[in-house]
């Protein structure tokens, strides 16, 4: 149910058509190689040298962010914008593009660039260094020691000034304030150098801070310049950096057309290197290359068209899998259901002989996100922006089945929120078939009703399981429940007599078949201990309770919104604005959380309540060697 069959594929060809073949093989992107046993089979492998690729595109990737950063685009333009399709003739083309002298102008421009804002980011530490000695009306270049004396710049606590002052004028010295801010104060002292230790040590203790200007600073200034001059000088230099920068970026902006050819290449060096990469798994002798993997059934005729033109040099090996090999999976559903294949690729690939739960799982979640959210006007505006964004932004792969479960789950909304919900928190009650709001215990019955039929479809699907396999005393027991859970809802809602013997009798299934013992009393209890399991399912219903909870909330958020928007509307001029804005604002929130609620619960349900029936993850993806694009597709 939902997988497609695959078939093992070996491929014996020429040594020196070993990377033409993976050429031709990554075209037509149909089969996934596995690496050989060499060792086994006595092979040899010639690894190829990628580092100077990976170097080449780790430069790409780097000149193509630089490229991103200047290029003007909204959210809207990258939502819709469409990936380019490339021919092989185009590709063989776009490689003699001279994109290396492209890339080589970019990256000098950023290195020059980058050396330029360093420059920069240095003269406006500078700047901001000397700022607080602005005030300094001395030339720098007497700040320089003499013979005799000393020449000290520092600062200390505005709180000690006083005690520095008294200080200076007791000892044979001279000091100038140059600066005070609110907590410090820069002062220029100049005292004998006979007296230096003495006079250290004391500014020492009046937590006294050197500044030192260095070396570069000094010889920047002319005779006579000052701090001020000095400053200016800085900022003249930052200004004429910020117009090389300005010149630099203008020029930049021009590469940004070669943008679009630098990313084709990328995309096109990125499957070159895939396919050096994939020639690792090959073994081979000085003459003959060894191949194998896994393709589709469907597309074996393909693969021998593609081999034909090596049928002299060739020969091709197909056969089913073997019961000890481990295949990847596929998973083949009908169009319409491929996209709730994203909730089970969530939980994992169904293992080898593993039923794919996609079409049992797909009604049930579709019903159950519109329970959850139960909200028509929600359903209508996901669907509208869906289908947009699949007509104009056309996405491809998962992206495109994820918007289209999207789609699908407004369609849900637009249905059940009618009968369960309403319209943007205003109900149309001649379409209501149930109000939850009124009557939530019907609403709770539906939910407890519809995790019921789930989780004995669950348990079907298992009982099918079993007896595919032929494991008939699981089968009995699965039957047994199959036979009792039902009639012991009838039993309890009419207490019918057929019923109640029906659901003895599936009991008795379970108990006489549940413990594979041949001990009889041992298993008669162990068969009772199974029959506890009715817990189990009971704890299973139970928790699809949560449909009415989250139904609940969405629909009591959209009226309080209501509420609000209506209070605000009565406040003077502008309350027509304030509505508006609680309105629109309110139920975006309201759709946010209440699609997010409703998608995880509702998924949720199937991996905890529903899966653990009768599904085992395990499986590996199929990936084949194929032609893939970031930022172009290729045909």
């Amino acid at each position: 149910m939902g997988l497609a069959s695959v078939e093992r594929v070996e491929i014996l060809v020429h040594a020196s058509l070993k990377m033409t073949l993976l050429a031709a093989l990554q075209e037509a992107g149909i089969v996934q190689l596995d690496e050989v046993r060499k060792e086994d089979l006595g092979l040899s492998s010639f690894p190829a040298e990628l580092s100077a690729l990976d170097h080449l595109l780790h430069r790409l990737k780097d000149g193509l962010e630089i490229l991103s950063l200047r290029e003007e685009k909204n959210l809207l333009d990258k939502l819709t914008a469409q990936k380019p399709v490339l021919a092989a003739k185009e590709r063989e083309e776009l490689l003699r593009f001279p994109y290396l002298q492209v890339l080589e102008e970019i990256e000098r421009m950023e290195a020059r660039r980058n050396e330029l804002a360093a420059q920069a980011r240095f003269l406006e530490k500078e700047v901001s260094f000397l700022l607080p000695l602005s005030g300094l009306d001395l030339p720098l270049s007497h700040l320089r020691a003499s013979d005799e004396t000393e020449i000290t710049l520092g600062s200390l606590p505005l709180g000690r000034k006083d005690e520095f002052t008294a200080f200076v004028d007791q000892s044979a010295a001279w000091a100038q304030v140059v600066a005070e801010e609110r907590r410090t104060v820069f002062v220029l002292v100049i005292y004998l150098k006979e007296e230096k230790e003495t006079f250290e040590g004391r500014l020492k203790e009046l937590d006294f801070s050197p500044i030192y200007l260095t070396e570069p600073i000094l010889a920047k200034a002319s005779s006579g310049d000052r701090v001020n001059e000095i400053i200016e000088k800085d900022r003249r230099e930052i200004e004429e950096i910020g117009k090389k920068i300005s010149d630099l970026d203008k020029e930049a902006d021009q590469l940004i057309g070669h943008k679009e050819k630098l990313s084709q290449v990328y995309d096109l060096l990125q499957n070159e290197r895939e396919r050096l990469a994939s020639s690792r798994l090959i073994g081979q002798t000085e003459r003959v290359a060894y191949l194998e993997g896994w393709v589709r059934s469907a597309d074996v005729p393909r693969l021998r068209r593609v081999l034909e033109p090596y049928a002299g040099d060739s020969e091709l090996y197909v056969r089913p899998p073997l019961p000890e090999e481990d295949p990847p999976v596929v998973l083949e559903n009908p169009e319409p259901l491929r996209p709730f294949e994203v909730i089970t690729n969530l939980y994992g690939l169904p293992g080898r002989g593993v039923i794919d739960p996609t079409i049992p799982l797909a009604p049930f979640f579709f019903i159950f996100v519109g329970l959850c959210v139960s909200e028509a006007g929600y359903g209508a505006l996901v669907a509208a922006l869906a289908l947009l964004y699949l007509k104009f932004g056309r996405p491809k792969g998962n992206a495109r089945m994820f918007i289209k479960l999207l789609f699908y789950l407004g369609l849900s909304n637009i249905v059940l929120g009618t009968l369960v919900g309403g319209w943007f928190g205003f109900p149309i009650r001649r379409l209501l078939l149930i109000d939850p709001l009124r009557d939530p215990l019907k609403f709770l019955a539906l939910s407890l009703a519809l995790g019921f039929l789930q989780v004995w479809i669950g348990t079907l699907i298992k009982f099918i399981d079993c007896l595919k396999k032929k494991n008939l005393s699981l089968a009995v027991v699965k039957a047994g429940w199959l036979l009792l859970l039902p009639s012991l809802v009838f039993y309890l809602l009419t207490k019918s007599g057929i019923a109640g013997i029906l659901a003895l009798l599936g009991a008795c299934g379970v108990v006489c078949f549940h413990a594979p013992s041949k001990n009889p009393i041992a298993r008669f209890f162990g068969g009772l201990y199974g029959l506890y399991g009715i817990s189990g399912y009971l704890g299973d219903t139970l928790s699809y309770s949560r449909l009415l909870a989250l139904g609940l909330s969405t629909g009591v958020i959209a009226m309080v919104v209501n509420t609000l928007a209506k209070t605000a509307l009565g406040i003077p001029w502008v309350g027509w604005l304030a509505a508006g804005l609680v309105f629109i604002g309110g139920h975006l929130f309201n759709l946010g959380i209440s699609f997010l609620g409703g998608f995880v619960h509702s998924m949720r349900l199937q991996f905890v309540e529903f899966f653990t029936k009768f599904f085992q993850a395990g499986g590996k993806p199929f990936r084949p060697l194929r032609m893939e694009g970031k930022y172009a597709d290729f045909i």
